[in-house]
């Protein structure tokens, strides 16, 4: 199922070049289209536009697929154009009509934005934990080796002498300035993107 596909065929050299490998790329968000979609499911069932009985089914549905995802079973055939028709297409698939009502009052763009929003979230935040345990590592080492003296060179010469535990300690301060570059980032990409449109 290609949403965009029109009534003429598309020359398949042309097709695999425009493609590319979107289809595995677009593995990494698949859980994060599904988050998004039993949000927009609630949404959708809390002003009525569909009813609490289609909402737990789409839920439950959504819910099977997020399992497919995390133990790496669900794949995007070449049949499909993207993460977005696959799951439109097995929602349907397992719940006829009802699948299809997972895309009212959202866009693809929505879609998009919204499933790369998570997961520039998650990994942002995966990225300032990593960050964060190598600080601790490293004052944790500076600790240990604070009395260990360490010889001192610059261009060559002699210079002051230092610690091991005062490099460790320099390293993990560089680190203080990285987690708060992250922490921006993290809320520049904490915003709510839904209703930015094609336009």
């Amino acid at each position: 199922m290609k949403l965009w596909k029109k009534e003429f065929s598309l020359d398949k050299v042309i097709e695999d070049f425009t493609v590319g490998n979107d289809r595995e790329i677009d593995l990494h968000i698949a859980k994060y289209d599904v988050i998004a979609s039993k949000a927009h499911t609630k949404m959708l069932a809390s002003v009525k536009i569909i009813s609490e009985e289609e909402a737990n089914l789409l839920i439950q549905a959504l819910d099977i697929l997020l399992k497919e995802i995390e133990n790496e079973s669900f794949l995007i055939e070449n049949d499909f154009e993207d993460v977005h028709s696959k799951i439109e297409y097995e929602l349907t698939k397992k719940l006829g009509d009802t699948g299809k009502k997972i895309h009212t009052a959202r866009s693809r763009n929505d879609q998009v934005l919204v499933a790369l929003q998570l997961y520039y979230k998650n990994e942002l935040q995966v990225i300032i934990n990593k960050v964060k345990t190598l600080f601790n590592t490293l004052i944790q080492l500076a600790e240990t080796h604070q009395e260990k003296l360490l010889p001192g060179y610059t261009h060559l010469q002699v210079a002051m002498s230092s610690s091991f535990g005062l490099w460790f300690s320099a390293y993990a301060e560089t680190l203080i300035d990285d987690i708060e570059l992250l922490k921006a980032t993290l809320k520049i990409v904490d915003q709510n993107p839904l209703g930015s449109a094609a336009g």
